[in-house]
């Protein structure tokens, strides 16, 4: 990531406005105790470009602030998606094994949120509710996605670092 040219940081905002637009799309899932955040399968994205971090960080402060969360939510909704992309490329080479750090940063950091933040519930419930969502969404819907598009060659060629 030491260098970024124009197309990269059009792609961030692409990613960070498409997060966004599924959040709003499917924000009766996106919010509250039960989540089902369908925007995080959009965490592959790491495994094709690690900038995409930045992409998927900015989309989930876009979309907590439009949707009115408290400011301990926008700050801790984002670093839980920045460290959840972070360990994704360092594992990045189990797909399988790396798609569990998003639901582990986001059960413990959201769960935290939800709780003090929002008082939704104990924080076991809260952590495991938001973990849970987050292990169906990455497995069920981001995995596919994943196997999918890693043999799509229009897909690949728009992260393709040497244009």
């Amino acid at each position: 990531m030491k260098t970024w040219t124009l197309f990269d940081l059009a792609r961030q905002t692409m990613i960070a406005a498409i997060y966004a637009v599924l959040v709003y799309i499917f924000s009766f899932a996106s919010f509250g105790l039960i989540q089902f955040r369908i925007a995080e399968a959009l965490m592959i994205l790491v495994f094709f470009d690690k900038k995409s971090v930045v992409g998927l960080t900015l989309g989930v402060f876009v979309s907590s602030l439009i949707y009115g969360a408290i400011p301990l939510d926008l700050i801790l909704g984002p670093i839980a998606t920045l460290l959840a992309g972070i360990f994704m490329m360092i594992f990045k080479k189990k797909p399988i094994l790396s798609m569990i750090f998003p639901a582990l940063f986001n059960g413990v950091i959201i769960g935290y949120v939800l709780t003090y933040g929002y008082l939704l519930g104990t924080l076991g419930v809260t952590m495991s509710s938001v973990f849970i969502g987050e292990v169906a969404v990455l497995y069920l819907l981001g995995l596919p996605l994943y196997l999918v598009l890693k043999k799509n060659k229009g897909f690949l060629e728009f992260f393709d670092q040497r244009k």
